[in-house]
């Protein structure tokens, strides 16, 4: 039989008839925990902080 008749009938296994694209993939799990997650919140937020001090007393700085 013709393999690609194989493949489309429900119920049948062909051995490598199908191709890589067919094949079910496993979720990825996320690496990242929610504690470095809060970490990393955290950290952008102080950098905003300091750049917004930092740009206050550059404005400070200079007279008109």
């Amino acid at each position: 039989m013709d393999t690609v008749y194989d493949a489309k009938r429900p119920g049948r296994f062909v051995s490598g008839g199908g191709s890589s694209r067919m094949q079910p993939q496993a979720p990825r799990t996320n690496s990242v925990t929610a504690s470095q997650a809060r970490a990393a919140r955290r950290r952008e937020a102080r950098r905003d902080e300091q750049a917004v001090a930092a740009w206050l007393r550059e404005l400070a700085g200079r007279t008109r």
